[in-house]
């Protein structure tokens, strides 16, 4: 996985609990930041949507992605299904049945590991 790759990663993960750094770690003090931040100060929920959609919308050096709304979906459904994400990216296979073993035994490493495999599928 590349550098750029591992810093999707981060920044997801930082997207989840404190959405308008995510923002500023993808497009800085920009318009898309402010944003995010009075709808996270309004409500948290919509904070992660518009964080998740600007990092996935948001390519290396702010260019739009092609792979936006694919992405975006993903990333949602890793934070509330993460086996249907997984899926979605990987299919039946043994990062299916990892997820889901994390997921049965305990929730959040079910999480993390279904936004690695967005994240890392995303570069290929």
């Amino acid at each position: 996985m590349s550098v750029e790759g591992k810093l999707d990663f981060v920044r997801v993960l930082v997207s989840y609990f404190i959405p308008p750094v995510g923002v500023f770690m993808q497009v800085g003090l920009g318009v898309q930041f402010w944003i995010n931040l009075v709808l996270t100060l309004l409500g948290f929920v919509p904070g992660i949507v518009h964080a998740l959609w600007v990092i996935s919308s948001t390519g290396p050096g702010g260019r739009e992605s092609s792979t936006s709304t694919s992405t975006f979906v993903a990333l949602l459904l890793a934070g509330l299904f993460p086996p249907v994400a997984v899926f979605m990216r990987r299919g039946l296979g043994l990062k299916l049945l990892i997820n889901c073993v994390l997921c049965l035994l305990f929730w959040l490493p079910g999480i993390l590991h279904a936004v690695w495999v967005v994240c890392n599928a995303q570069r290929r």
